[in-house]
């Protein structure tokens, strides 16, 4: 094997792992005992209803979902830049057809994670008084579609659909 080949397959190696790292660790952050939650504070929910909607948000996303993405596209980068600077022209033209193979089959995986949520937002409407849900529609709106307390506006990724709320909202 060649000293290219060997660079090369180290840095998947430590970009895979880097990527299952990251998803364990945010797979395994739990709430914060006793916090209150801003959403609820926003939409002055009953208590039955902040326990409806820890159940319809618990397990859909972890409260650093967005820093891990943002820190996994990071990685991504530098990945990407180093591995092309050590390639050929010939390997550059290989390795741009295997990303783009890759990047379709993120896109696909990036729907199907996108679809619980927009299922959670949809439930969430459902649990609200008719006032409720109005400050919830505007909070949505305000965010860009963004669940509201889900961080700054604008969605990592391909800005579509809403995104998870931090833990316990």
């Amino acid at each position: 094997m060649t000293k290219t080949k060997v660079i090369m397959l180290a840095c998947f190696c430590a970009a895979f792992g880097a990527g299952v790292a990251v998803g364990v660790a945010g797979t395994r952050l739990a709430a914060e005992p006793g916090r209150r939650s801003w959403l609820g504070h926003e939409l002055n929910l009953t208590p039955q209803q902040r326990d409806q909607m820890r159940q319809i948000w618990s397990g859909v996303m972890s409260a650093s979902w967005q820093k891990q993405h943002e820190e996994r596209q990071v990685l991504d980068r530098e990945r990407d830049e180093a591995i092309r600077g050590l390639l050929t022209e010939e390997q550059k033209a290989r390795y741009d057809e295997v990303m783009r193979k890759h990047a379709e089959k993120s896109a696909a995986l990036e729907e199907a994670r996108r679809k619980p949520f927009e299922e959670a937002v949809e439930r969430t409407r459902q649990i609200l008084t008719e006032s409720q849900r109005k400050k919830y529609e505007e909070l949505l709106q305000e965010r860009g579609g963004r669940h509201p307390g889900s961080g700054p506006p604008g969605r990592p990724g391909n800005g579509k659909g809403p995104t998870p709320p931090r833990h316990g909202e």
